[in-house]
């Protein structure tokens, strides 16, 4: 696993997505970086990072996840590497699980670069109330979120390895950061799966009426629906290379 890792880092070594990604991963602290200044929206770290784990987790990280995923599953087929990589001795199961786990990994770099870049740009706009403590709590938060994040896109994987180009990615994490946007505060906003994990993060789910186990299952559900769609169509169908 470790080395097939360190196989796809040299592959980002080649392409300019993961720098994209970064600055991805900044946009929403210098945006509220931004709105400190202009408009005085922030007036402590505590909110500061409140607001950008929401930006990043109910809205940029939607569209910026479906990128990266399209990127990982479906560069194999259009630079057509899919073929030699099956040579080596690792099943099409394994493939797809390490593909996931470089995914995480991903995900995991980004949650970092955003937290730290808060902090910068906090202590730039001259805000009060940093601790430690409090990093590491919305630190959590944002990570926890991420996680969850990550576990329901798993049909964007399926698409990915369906539809091998990424406009369908860009489309569809357009369409949900929409529909986030639209249904965030909504009653029925704990059963949408790409809000759900900023709510369970921020302990926003308990102003719904609906349990937070639900938006678990919810999240669960996608995730397996996904995972064995996407796990079957990888290994049983022929490769078109």
């Amino acid at each position: 696993m470790l080395t097939f890792i360190e196989m796809e880092f040299l592959k980002l070594k080649r392409s300019k997505i993961f720098l994209l990604s970064l600055i991805g991963a900044i946009l929403p602290p210098l945006l509220m970086f931004i709105a400190v200044l202009s408009f005085d929206e922030a007036q402590s770290f505590d909110k500061l990072f409140a607001n950008v784990n929401m930006y990043m987790s109910a809205v940029f990280g939607v569209l910026l996840f479906a990128i990266i995923i399209s990127y990982l599953f479906g560069r194999e087929y259009n630079e057509h590497t899919l073929k030699t990589m099956l040579t080596i001795p690792i099943s099409r199961s394994k493939f797809l699980i390490n593909k996931y786990i470089m995914f995480l990994i991903w995900i995991l770099i980004l949650t970092v670069v955003t937290s730290i870049s808060t902090v910068i740009f906090g202590v730039i706009a001259g805000l009060d109330g940093f601790s430690i403590n409090l990093f590491i709590s919305r630190f959590g938060e944002l990570l926890y979120s991420n996680i969850l994040l990550f576990l329901t896109f798993s049909p964007f994987v399926f698409v990915s390895l369906f539809i091998t180009n990424m406009v369908p990615a860009m489309i569809g994490g357009a369409t949900l950061t929409l529909v986030n946007l639209m249904v965030y505060g909504q009653n029925w906003a704990s059963f949408v799966p790409w809000i759900s994990p900023y709510l369970i993060a921020s302990g926003e789910i308990a102003k719904y009426s609906t349990s937070p186990m639900t938006s678990y299952c919810v999240i669960l559900v996608t995730f397996v629906t996904g995972f064995i769609i996407s796990h079957i169509y990888f290994t049983k169908t022929d490769l078109k290379i």
